[in-house]
């Protein structure tokens, strides 16, 4: 039974979005806010109410956020270290059974698990934490039990340095928050032992959500043949092509990053190569070197972070994918991948399109995937989905 609490300040909606803040839509906009008490401080909790003064439920507000309103809850529930507690071990359960062979897991995946503008990671023992939004900022010392409570993680660091809290009105922040947090953080993804800096990586550590992928890219691979990973970073998907006995390149135009690549090949004992540079620049170099390849990625950073850059991101993808599609031997596969929730499939499917018609062969979509399930994406929440990936098969 939900505990009524004591009354909070309030915020009311206008009439149109009503229907969707109870269709379990977590964000009010500004032009949502109808009128709000005032005197509310940034990140407070409040009621929130339809224009008939009927509560709909409880969120943060913050009057100058450029997204004021995040819901919580649609009842009249203390917002407390037993709520933060329950979305814990709510999402915990969630993952339960359906990620498997590693210890590296998303355990807060922010909207989609009921906390707005918290993201958690673990990678063994060690949990990295961003905190986005005036709201949990306000609430950082309850969310911070809730998470070493309820995980059991021995230590944890924080990377709240993103962009949103700029917009919130917030510092950056990061560092150790509990714990003997080590230099390098080791966890595994099958028979791969995988490291990083925490305060230097980039997000939380490690490009967890395209796990799915690198394992699927890997049971595609021949041994001896040539694995292209364009935009490697770290070089997931190089490592575990490797492993497959692929002969991987990977290309970045950050050397730190290819670094850390060569250091963990090593560490695991396999062999790739890599390339510094530009991609795009750097796979025409490679065309014009007659090189081929059995499998490949093209896994770029956030190319559309508005919906306006989208014609150019697209661009950019149908020039890298027939790049790689001309040096993919018939058969070979090519995974097109984004991370940029304002590309949609269909965005992927045009680029490619178009693409294979410039490099003058033809592709099939062999299968089109989405983030893993530690990553979940709420039908409630459509900018909870963000990964979309299309594996493709160039044709004999």
């Amino acid at each position: 039974m939900t505990r009524k609490a004591s009354k909070l300040a309030g915020v009311t909606l206008k009439p149109g979005a009503v229907r969707r803040t109870l269709g379990r839509y977590p964000f009010g906009h500004a032009g949502d806010i109808g009128d709000a008490d005032a005197g509310i401080a940034a990140g407070e909790v409040v009621d929130v109410r339809a224009p008939d003064g009927s509560v709909v439920g409880r969120g943060y507000f913050n009057p100058e956020g450029a997204t004021p309103l995040r819901m919580l809850t649609w009842t009249r529930e203390d917002i407390d270290l037993n709520f933060y507690r329950a979305r814990v071990r709510a999402a915990l359960a969630r993952r339960a059974g359906r990620v498997v062979d590693t210890d590296g897991l998303r355990v807060l995946h922010a909207e989609a698990d009921g906390m707005p503008g918290v993201v958690a990671d673990r990678f063994g023992d060690v949990l990295g934490v961003q905190l986005r939004n005036a709201g949990v900022e306000r609430h950082r010392d309850l969310i911070l039990r809730a998470l070493r409570e309820e995980t059991g993680a021995t230590s944890a660091y924080e990377r709240s340095d993103t962009g949103e809290r700029r917009r919130e009105g917030l510092d950056l922040r990061s560092g150790v928050l509990w714990g003997d947090v080590p230099e390098r953080v080791t966890f595994h993804e099958d028979d791969l032992a995988l490291h990083f800096s925490p305060l230097d990586a980039q997000k939380t550590g490690f490009f967890l959500d395209q796990r799915d992928n690198r394992r699927l890219l890997r049971s595609l691979v021949r041994p001896g043949e040539g694995f292209l990973d364009v935009y490697s970073y770290t070089g997931g998907f190089s490592l575990h092509a490797a492993r497959a006995g692929a002969k991987p390149v990977a290309i970045d135009k950050d050397q730190v990053a290819l670094g850390v690549l060569e250091r963990e090949a090593r560490e695991n004992g396999v062999s790739v190569g890599v390339r510094w540079g530009d991609a795009l620049e750097t796979l025409t170099a490679l065309e014009r070197e007659g090189r081929s390849f059995g499998a490949a990625v093209l896994d770029p950073p956030t190319l559309a972070k508005r919906r306006e850059d989208v014609p150019r991101a697209k661009r950019i993808f149908t020039d890298g994918t027939s790049r790689a599609l001309r040096m993919l031997r018939p058969g070979g596969h090519l995974l097109v991948s984004t991370c940029a929730h304002y590309i949609g499939v269909g965005d992927l499917l045009d680029a490619a399109r178009v693409a294979a018609g410039e490099a003058g062969c033809d592709a099939e979509v062999v299968t089109v995937t989405y983030q893993p399930a530690d990553h979940p994406h709420l039908l409630s929440v459509p900018e909870s989905l963000y990964l979309k990936s299309l594996l493709l098969r160039k044709e004999e």
